[in-house]
């Protein structure tokens, strides 16, 4: 009886960190679980989700992409929910044209499904995180915005859009 009452506190206090994580990452240039092959002016981007699906993304090698993750658990709470509708309207206003060109990629990944191990290693996400990567020249450097994701996403959105679009910028230039 003990041992299970144990589990069930870790499992809330592993769901509770989940929901509140809070790194900052930035630069981080692991390839690791990236796919980069240079052909020529283009590179194919890959990463370990859309390997498993045999999605490649093909870009001109002088102009980043802009890679945005959304992770999050299978049950998800209001904030995590706001983070991803924050993140599409964001996208859809701002961005439409990038995504269809495909200099902006967005995937929206269950950390929970165990297809999506690899790259949630990755970027450290074992619950909710917004992660935006850019990627020019076989290089990646992330930024981290999990933590402004659940201060502003629910309750000040206008706030949220406004950090999300500005480093959405910085790193198309």
């Amino acid at each position: 009886m003990k041992t299970i009452k144990i589990l069930f506190f870790a499992g809330i206090v592993a769901l509770f960190a989940a929901c509140n994580s809070n790194n900052n990452k930035v630069g981080n240039d692991n390839q690791t679980d990236t796919l980069s092959v240079a052909v020529s002016d283009t590179t194919m981007v890959a990463d370990s989700s859309d390997q498993a699906n045999g999605n490649v993304i093909e870009t001109n090698a002088r102009q980043p992409v802009v890679m945005i993750y959304n992770f999050h658990v299978t049950n998800r709470c209001a904030s995590c929910i706001a983070i991803e509708e924050g993140t599409t309207k964001t996208i859809n206003t701002y961005f439409a044209k990038e995504l269809k060109e495909g200099r902006i990629k967005r995937q929206i990944i269950n950390v929970d499904d165990e297809i999506n191990g690899k790259i949630s290693e990755k970027y450290q996400a074992f619950g909710s995180g917004l992660f935006v990567t850019r990627v020019i020249k076989g290089k990646e450097t992330t930024t981290d915005l999990t933590g402004d994701g659940f201060k502003f996403a629910r309750n000040k959105e206008a706030r949220f859009i406004e950090i999300l679009k500005k480093q959405i910028d910085e790193y198309l230039k």
